[in-house]
């Protein structure tokens, strides 16, 4: 495998998955361990890149790692168990019955009503969907973003914060997304040399990536 510097590994790291060889990408996979990446976090980023080739690994990363994104998926992860366990525990039955359909049993699950002498789980009933914890694509959020700065030239804002799992690890993305800024890795802070990026370490350990508008770049 080849040996590729430090900064090609972070650009590779920044760079759409689909576009990496297979060498690049075990590189920046063993890049990213030794930046201090969890293995579940690598795994669930793999996952996520498998279904959107089109992400970085950085951002893969960014979204397992997010405190909403995890949530999210744990509480999908727990009804999925419960509902494969429930599928598996034998009912008593004096006469067999045809089985049901998929679609039936969705059918029922949805308009079931609760009973006062049923026995059953505990239906929730509510009013409306809870918010969508779905990662959205960092550059649709970064556009307006990208729109303000334009409009208070010089002027830092706070772009992205990453919280502590890990010291290194969250030192490595905020460095990784002010990489990006300064390279001009986002498509709505182009041209490069238009935005400024910056990183620091906060007292409590967290990270947070910084970024100003400085005028047309190259």
């Amino acid at each position: 495998m080849a040996n590729y510097s430090y900064e090609t590994l972070q650009r590779m790291s920044a760079h759409p998955w689909e576009g990496l060889k297979p060498g690049q990408r075990k590189a920046v996979r063993n890049f990213n361990r030794k930046e201090g990446a969890s293995e579940p976090d690598m795994l669930e980023a793999e996952r996520i890149l498998e279904e959107h080739p089109n992400l970085s690994m950085d951002e893969a990363l960014n979204t397992s790692t997010n405190p909403s994104y995890r949530k999210a998926k744990a509480d999908t992860d727990r009804r999925i168990a419960e509902t494969h366990g429930t599928a598996k525990t034998p009912k008593p039955a004096k006469t067999e019955k045809p089985k049901k359909g998929v679609a039936e049993l969705v059918g029922e699950a949805l308009n079931a009503k609760p009973a006062a002498t049923s026995t059953g789980p505990d239906w929730q009933w509510i009013d409306s969907l809870p918010h969508d914890c779905a990662p959205v694509p960092e550059q649709g959020v970064y556009a307006s973003l990208a729109a303000a700065m334009r409009a208070n030239p010089g002027m830092w804002t706070k772009m992205r914060g990453f919280a502590r799992c890990d010291l290194k690890c969250a030192r490595s993305r905020a460095r990784a997304l002010a990489n990006r800024v300064n390279s001009g890795g986002i498509t709505s802070m182009r041209p490069k040399g238009s935005f400024e990026g910056a990183f620091r370490t906060l007292e409590d350990g967290s990270a947070v990536c910084f970024a100003r508008y400085v005028g047309e770049g190259e």
